[in-house]
C-alpha cells in the first residue's frame, strides 16, 4: 500500500519540529534530515511516517505536518535550534502565568 502522503520508502525529509529528546537517546533536531522507512504506527498511524535519522538507535514516527521535503529556512539572526539565548528586553508577565525575566536564559 502507497505510504501517507505519497511518499516511498527511502525518500530524505526534513523535520521541521521543535527539538525532542527521547529516553533511549534519540533525537529530532529542527532541520535534520532524515530517511522515511515506512508508515508510522500507534498514535501517528495513517497520519505519520516512520523515519530514520542519522545518529538514533531506531526510526521515530512523526507526523506529516513534522517535515518537509525542503529544508527548513534559516532562523532570524543566523541562530539554529537548540542555540542558547538570552532575553535583553523588559521583564513582562503574561495573562496565562508565563514571565520573560531580563537576562534570563532561553533555548532557541
Amino acid at each position: 500500500p502507497p505510504l501517507p502522503g505519497g511518499h516511498e520508502a527511502g525518500d530524505q525529509l526534513y523535520y521541521t519540529g521543535p527539538n525532542k529528546s527521547f529516553k533511549n537517546g534519540d533525537k529530532l533536531t529542527h532541520g535534520q534530515q532524515g530517511e522515511v522507512v515506512g508508515p508510522a504506527t500507534g498514535v501517528h498511524q495513517g497520519n505519520g511516517l516512520k523515519l530514520l535519522f542519522p545518529g538514533n538507535k531506531g526510526s521515530i514516527n512523526c507526523y506529516l505536518y513534522q517535515f518537509s521535503v525542503e529544508k527548513p529556512p534559516p532562523l532570524p539572526g543566523g541562530h539554529e535550534a537548540g542555540d542558547q539565548l538570552y532575553y535583553t528586553g523588559p521583564n513582562k508577565s503574561f495573562k496565562n502565568g508565563d514571565k520573560l525575566t531580563h537576562g534570563q536564559q532561553g533555548e532557541v
